[in-house]
């Protein structure tokens, strides 16, 4: 059937003229659009690669590095000497973790401490009451496992959160 006697018999169903004009005119769309992408030049498109690309792993770097939390719990310690020990891992990429410890009521000497195989490398005691919170500065600390260690000493109670948290180099 040839194009005019296709349009001539299209025209007497409104409707279907109707989609087939508006899908003709989004083809018309499509092959200029394209016609436009064939007349960038060939230095714009690497350009715009390279951007897109760049941005994804600027992106992902972010995402990677952002601050967690690694070790997340809360105590409520009564009279005496009691120890809660927690394992907890500095992901690829981070570098620096922080201690926060907010007492929400009791009045204990309280310490808390990072070890690994054994051996010391942070540690902090403080007699806090009330309503208090107590954060550490950054330590600086490579990716691995480490043990994080939060006891009390002496007569009375301590009900606090504790909070390990780890970041990476841009934040």
């Amino acid at each position: 059937m040839e194009i005019s006697k296709l349009h001539i018999v299209l025209r007497k169903v409104p409707r279907i003229h109707k989609c087939l004009k508006i899908t003709l005119q989004r083809s018309d769309l499509v092959g200029i659009i394209m016609q436009r992408i064939k007349g960038m030049t060939r230095v714009l498109m690497p350009v715009v690669l390279i951007v897109i690309i760049g941005s994804a792993g600027i992106g992902l770097y972010l995402f990677l590095t952002y601050p967690r939390s690694v070790v997340n719990f809360t105590v409520s310690f009564t009279i005496g000497a009691d120890v809660e020990r927690r394992e907890f891992s500095v992901p690829i990429l981070h570098e620096t973790v922080q201690v926060e410890v907010v007492v929400n009521s009791g009045n204990l000497l309280w310490t808390a401490s990072i070890l690994r195989c054994s051996a010391g490398l942070w540690s902090h005691a403080a007699h806090q009451g009330g309503q208090t919170t107590y954060r550490s500065d950054w330590i600086l600390l490579p990716n691995g496992n480490y043990n994080f260690t939060f006891a009390t000493a002496g007569v009375g109670t301590l009900d606090a959160e504790i909070r390990v948290i780890s970041k990476g180099g841009f934040w």
